[in-house]
């Protein structure tokens, strides 16, 4: 009797909860689903729950900041960053043991919480952005996301370790723009050095100041940010709270909640500023508001100049590494900066800006913003090359057609003094037949009169019939040895046929 009054007392009071105005919708109940569209909404207002998508169909369970600024932006919590569901089926439940997990496809879940037996829980998203499994009865705290951070640190999260259990907080990038994967660089408090760093693949890429000197607890405001160091047996860590405005709502001073993210990229930076944007190329003058930069890498056979410059323009096939490498644009292009022969790099990826090519030379550039143009990131010096050679092709060019025209003039200036030449023969030969003919007529007596073969002439002289000399040619076979009979006192005398001279 007093197990079922239990229950029934326990059912009451979720009943409460669930219809409570403060909490009804902010919170899962056991039992409950949030599904694809669902949402819970902290307290104020201030944060949502649910599922969304980014690309490729792929859905993630996530916690944003409720602002006017994209869901991308906001973002501050990926619970299944590593696991995508790839439809709309997921939703978030609570089962009968207490387990928190997302369910899809019928039968599959991914398990955020395992209970170790049955209990009475619910769910709630505070207005910290902190999603807490609570029992009901007795409010023990299950679990809680700011125990599983991932790319963003917001106010009363931590960074550090727990030396009684050895769990660590720490902020681990996006693999790409798009894709929430765990990728390169890990932002972390070193509890040794006192120091937060930033990891590239396990290997220190960025160190800060140290952050106390021989305290076991301080406060530290940088830019706007008041940090608290605490170091004990049971934990170290590094939190900060937010920044205030002045200026009074509801009758209490506005925090206003700037998370700090690590970027796909390698950058530390909030709403408004980069505040660590350690690059590989411009390490060696680089400056930050917020920390000083000390470490960086370098390869021997770089110099200052060695920077990289993006670029819409397409290229022959480089080298592609393995898609299976996970690699992020910051690893493409720490690959090819640390590569003495890498002239650019391109993300194979370039909406979500994941996966690699390298080119070797610049032999293998094709042209700049062409259909097939995508982003190449070129060093300097190789992008100065590609442009000398370009401006010498084109100089080469220029030639080329200059020649060409001058040879085209050539040609053609040839073919119209040749036509003038071969009319000027043409009207010499002309002159000197007729000339010829003049002279022919003479000699045989006076009484042939020239004519053309156009608007013949003929002159007669009594009843004798006169030929033209054209006729008389033709006739005798241009004066030819062969027809002539002799000679008189008046000169030579040729055969002629008489079908000729009609």
């Amino acid at each position: 009797m007093a197990s079922k009054s239990r229950k029934l007392m326990l059912d009451f009071v979720c009943l409460l909860l669930f219809l409570g105005p403060s909490s009804q919708l902010d919170r899962l109940l056991q039992g409950q689903e949030l599904k694809d569209g669902d949402e819970l909404v902290s307290a104020r207002g201030i944060f949502k729950l649910g599922f969304f998508t980014l690309e490729s169909n792929n859905y993630y369970l996530g916690i944003w900041l409720n602002d006017n600024n994209t869901r991308l932006q906001n973002l501050v919590w990926v619970a299944n960053r590593d696991a995508p569901i790839f439809n709309n089926s997921g939703n978030l439940t609570i089962d009968d043991y207490g387990n928190l997990k997302i369910s899809y496809n019928g039968s599959l879940s991914i398990v955020l919480y395992s209970g170790q037996e049955a209990s009475n829980a619910s769910a709630v998203l505070l207005d910290t952005s902190n999603f807490v499994l609570r029992e009901t009865i007795s409010e023990r705290q299950l679990w809680q996301s700011f125990d599983c951070p991932t790319h963003a640190l917001v106010p009363g999260m931590r960074l550090g370790v727990n030396w009684k259990t050895r769990h660590t907080w720490s902020l681990t990038s996006w693999r790409g723009v798009l894709v929430p994967a765990a990728g390169s660089f890990t932002l972390d408090l070193e509890p040794y050095l006192n120091r937060l760093v930033i990891l590239w693949r396990e290997s220190l890429y960025w160190i800060s100041p140290s952050v106390h000197f021989n305290s076991t607890s301080m406060g530290l405001t940088l830019h706007g940010y008041n940090f608290n160091y605490i170091s004990n047996v049971n934990e170290t860590y590094l939190n900060y709270t937010g920044v205030e405005e002045n200026y009074m709502e509801e009758n209490y001073i506005t925090r206003v909640i700037r998370p700090l993210k690590i970027d796909y990229f390698g950058r530390l930076s909030d709403e408004f500023d980069t505040l660590v944007d350690c690059n590989f190329t411009n390490f060696f003058t680089n400056q930050f508001t917020l920390f000083q930069f000390i470490i960086g890498c370098k390869a021997q056979c770089r110099s200052h100049d060695d920077t990289f410059t993006p670029v819409s323009s397409s290229m022959k096939d480089g080298f592609k590494f393995d898609e299976s490498d996970n690699l992020t644009r910051k690893d493409c292009e720490a690959k090819c900066f640390h590569n003495c022969s890498c002239v650019a790099y391109a993300s194979t990826n370039q909406v979500a800006q994941t996966g690699c090519e390298i080119w070797r030379t610049t032999d293998r550039f094709i042209g700049f913003s062409n259909p097939n143009a995508r982003t190449i990131y070129f060093l300097t010096s190789a992008l100065a090359k590609i442009k000398e050679n370009r401006k010498a092709n084109r100089s080469q060019v220029t030639k080329r057609w200059i020649w060409l025209i001058v040879a085209v003039g050539g040609i053609i200036m040839t073919f119209f003094c040749f036509l003038f030449y071969v009319r000027w023969k043409k009207h010499r030969v002309e002159g000197e037949r007729k000339k010829k003919q003049k002279m022919l007529i003479t000699e045989l007596g006076g009484n042939v009169k020239a004519s053309t073969v156009n608007g013949e002439e003929n002159q007669q002289n009594n009843d004798e019939k006169i030929f033209s000399f054209e006729s008389i040619c033709a006739a005798t076979s241009n004066f030819s040895t062969e027809n002539k009979l002799g000679e008189g006192g008046f000169g030579p005398v040729y055969k002629v046929s008489s079908l000729s001279l009609s």
